[in-house]
């Protein structure tokens, strides 16, 4: 008999969300893994665990790790996800024996199916996972397309609740240490954290638009790439969506299927000493998944930690922050008004989703399902889908030539950006 659980899962999505898997409405079955080191402890050499590189897309470092001694495979170190995670078609093609089955929900309205790897060892620069059980879903053909990557896996709470990570945006480098052997001397902010069912909080003010101050409790989420995700309760509660000035539009797609919220600012978040000016936040619509939770106000994702050298200290419950030289950049919404995703077997097609409603985009004449094949007559077949998002959050007044295929047709248009909000 197959044995069935629920868990909620956060799906990774372009402009909002991130990939976490939420510990809310976990099984006995899993959720007793939650807080438990595995009995056979993954090792590590000091050496071995310092200066590791990463690549940071989508506001989300990725991480080169081996699989039961084999690849090179891309994970997201993913502070949201309640478990580390590999991809179900990646499992398959390396024998990785899986069994059970659960239910995995997202931002959205739909589910997948996972299920659990047993003995799998993750190798990351010298650091051994060693013979973990693993949970295992298609997660790249959920979010690879919104990605414009491969996305092999995720390095969850199994992962961050055994050492001290220290993620340096900046600079693209990731030290791992042992908590014991973990001595901070710098002059951070530490930020106490809650960790509730393998998921990480903090209490934080917010300065609404009104000028009214109001305390919010916030997941941490590494994988999640906007600034602010606010919750669908306690926007309601605010009364946000009518405070600043808005626009409606589809925020992401993942395994729940695709989202559409109230973008807008509000006026400030502050993390300790750290005041964040202006950010660009979501007002979620939601009516189920988890941005429909009253649990808590929302999310702070990658958006705002890419500002700073970031120390995640699960064993003594902290989190701090060293502001980095990306910190008094401004927060920026997308000046085009286009959701575009990438498709194709090396990801390189790149399809308008959708268009905001007189937005730049939608003003240029462009339509969903149009592909963009040349920007200012340069292939983007020579791109990734994360260069063309910052051509197209950057310098309000900055004109592009667009190479556009609709059908069997070719066509030109002109696109001028614009803040949006």
């Amino acid at each position: 008999m197959m044995l069935r659980i629920s868990i909620i899962l956060i799906v990774l999505l372009i402009g909002v969300t991130g990939a976490c898997l939420s510990g809310r409405d976990i099984g006995r079955a899993q959720s007793e893994r939650v807080g438990q080191v595995a009995p056979d402890s993954p090792s590590t050499s000091d050496a071995n665990a310092k200066s590791i590189p990463f690549e940071l897309n989508a506001n989300k470092p990725y991480v080169p790790v081996r699989i039961n001694n084999t690849g090179l495979y891309w994970f997201i170190l993913d502070s949201g996800s309640i478990f580390n995670v590999v991809d179900a078609e990646r499992a398959k093609s390396l024998g990785i024996a899986t069994s059970g089955s659960s239910e995995a929900r997202g931002a959205g309205e739909g589910s997948l199916t996972s299920s659990t790897g047993k003995d799998v060892s993750l190798s990351l620069n010298g650091l051994e996972l060693t013979k973990q059980d693993i949970t295992v879903l298609p997660i790249n053909t959920a979010i690879s397309f919104s990605e414009g990557r491969t996305v092999d896996g995720l390095l969850g709470y199994d992962f961050f609740n055994r050492f001290v990570i220290e993620i340096d945006y900046a600079n693209g480098r990731i030290n791992i240490s042992e908590p014991q052997m973990f001595n901070y001397t710098g002059k951070g902010e530490s930020i106490p954290l809650e960790i509730k069912r393998g998921n990480i909080f903090i209490s934080a003010p917010l300065v609404l638009p009104s000028g009214k101050r109001v305390m919010g409790t916030f997941l941490v989420d590494t994988g999640w790439r906007s600034a602010l995700s606010l919750n669908t309760p306690f926007v309601q509660a605010q009364r946000l969506s009518a405070m600043t000035r808005t626009v409606v539009a589809t925020t992401g797609v993942g395994i729940g299927g695709a989202t559409t919220e109230a973008v807008g600012r509000i006026e400030s978040l502050q993390l300790g000493r750290y005041i964040i000016k202006n950010p660009v936040s979501t007002f979620s619509k939601a009516k189920s998944g988890v941005l429909a939770e009253d649990g808590m106000s929302g999310v702070v994702g990658g958006e705002v930690l890419r500002r700073f050298k970031v120390i995640f200290d699960y064993p003594h419950h902290r989190m701090i922050l060293e502001s980095n030289v990306n910190f008094d950049e401004p927060y920026e919404f997308d000046m085009s008004g286009l959701f575009v995703t990438a498709e194709g077997k090396d990801l390189k097609i790149f399809k308008v989703y959708k268009a905001i409603a007189n937005s730049p985009g939608f003003e240029a004449g462009l339509h969903e399902g149009d592909l963009i094949q040349a920007i200012n007559n340069r292939p983007t077949a020579g791109m990734s889908l994360e260069q063309i998002r910052q051509m197209f959050k950057q310098e309000s007044g900055k004109e592009y030539l667009l190479s556009v295929r609709r059908g069997d047709k070719m066509l030109e248009t002109k696109i001028k950006l614009r803040r949006l909000i």
